[in-house]
């Protein structure tokens, strides 16, 4: 650890006296380097490109033979050699390539290789400084600086920190305040075309007022805002102020008792409010509530619930009483089904649709008789209900 930290502080006191990182040179040459590498490899490949494929060892094609030369036309022997030639091209082309690649790609580890060894050997042993000099050593631009007197007044390590913390708030400050400035005068710059346009606009149709005065646009008010609100101060107060809602308090105060004395005098909507009396209104209404609950439950088979609501997945109670004539009939037919799968087995599809049958003519019977006593019970409660309201109507008039 020791000496890592003293290689740091030689680098920081070097790049403090050159004004660069030392790396920074020996970057600089390696770079150098490269590009004398990359050039030279550029002009190898160039150069073997323009030489001739004969020159780089790769044989011309071999002439054909006479008996076949004879066979073959003139264009045929023409074409057979240029399809050589190319193929002799591209070979050697293709060669080219590989060898450049590779003598690259040699090249550059060579170079890396070495100037890594050679950056080494500058950093440990000519851009470093011993361990001896760091003591007495001082840059130039330290020179006539005396660090060991300090005074009271002079500031300090976090006092400067506060300071430039301060600084570095201030300017972000004025940077938002500026933004903020340049959005407003964007802003200001819209409104006042607008206004302007309105106004220009106006003036072209040439809209009055009764008196004379010009009418203004739609957007006039931005420019009058001063006018129109007024200058607040103690020679021309505002109409509505406090002492006027104070003023009004106990115009307000005895409206509120005026109503809160007619508000014991009313009277209930339905009654006067006494409990345990009806009125025939209220009864009449109950009278059909119970009426139409009775007519879904028993003729359209609803089970509703104490809110008139119809059951769905809950459990609905007990269901309704069956009547003895009911149950003397559905014995019956069990009988006369039993009596006939007996006799006539081969026929029971149809039997069994009969008695099916006489059973549901026996259930709507059975129904329809209670529908109708229901009916006659509701009637006679219906008669006794609107004959009540006249001798209640006698009393509330006495």
């Amino acid at each position: 650890m020791a000496e890592a930290s003293d290689a740091a502080a030689d680098i920081e006191i070097l790049t403090e006296h050159f004004g660069y990182p030392p790396v920074s040179l020996l970057d600089d040459i390696i770079n150098a380097v490269n590009i004398v590498a990359e050039s030279a490899l550029v002009s190898i490949e160039q150069g073997l490109l323009r030489s001739p494929p004969s020159a780089l060892g790769f044989r011309p094609p071999r002439k054909p033979k006479k008996s076949r030369s004879k066979a073959l036309s003139a264009d045929d022997a023409a074409a057979e050699a240029a399809a050589a030639a190319a193929a002799v091209e591209e070979a050697a082309k293709f060669e080219i390539d590989n060898g450049t690649h590779q003598l690259e790609t040699l090249l550059c580890s060579s170079i890396d290789r070495t100037f890594d060894i050679f950056e080494l050997y500058i950093m440990n042993n000519i851009l470093c400084l011993r361990p001896g000099d760091r003591v007495w050593m001082r840059l130039r631009h330290y020179d006539g600086l005396d660090f060991s007197h300090t005074s009271d007044t002079a500031p300090s390590v976090a006092s400067v920190s506060v300071l430039r913390r301060k600084l570095a708030a201030s300017q972000r400050l004025t940077a938002t305040l500026e933004a903020e400035k340049a959005q407003n005068d964007a802003l200001l710059g819209l409104l006042r075309g607008l206004v302007a346009r309105s106004r220009a606009a106006a003036a072209q149709r040439g809209e009055q007022r009764a008196d004379g005065a010009r009418a203004p646009g739609a957007l006039g008010f931005l420019g009058d805002a001063a006018a129109a609100l007024g200058a607040a101060d103690g020679a021309a107060p505002l109409q509505t102020t406090t002492g006027f809602a104070l003023s009004q308090m106990p115009a307000l105060r005895g409206l509120s008792a005026a109503l809160r004395g007619l508000a014991g005098k009313l009277q209930p909507v339905d009654g006067d409010g006494t409990p345990g009396r009806r009125t025939w209104r209220k009864g009449r209404v109950e009278y059909i509530e119970a009426a139409t609950r009775k007519h879904l439950e028993s003729v359209r088979g609803l089970e509703l619930d104490a809110h008139g609501e119809v059951r769905d997945g809950e459990w609905q109670k007990a269901g309704r009483k069956i009547g003895m004539h009911e149950v003397k009939g559905l014995e019956e037919v069990v009988a006369l089904v039993g009596g006939m799968v007996d006799g006539h087995r081969r026929g029971g599809r149809e039997e069994e649709r009969q008695a099916v049958e006489v059973e549901q003519r026996e259930a709507e019977r059975g129904e329809r008789k209670e529908t109708e006593e229901e009916e006659e019970k509701e009637y006679e409660e219906r008669q006794e209900t609107e004959e009540k309201p006249g001798a209640e109507d006698v009393m509330d008039q006495s």
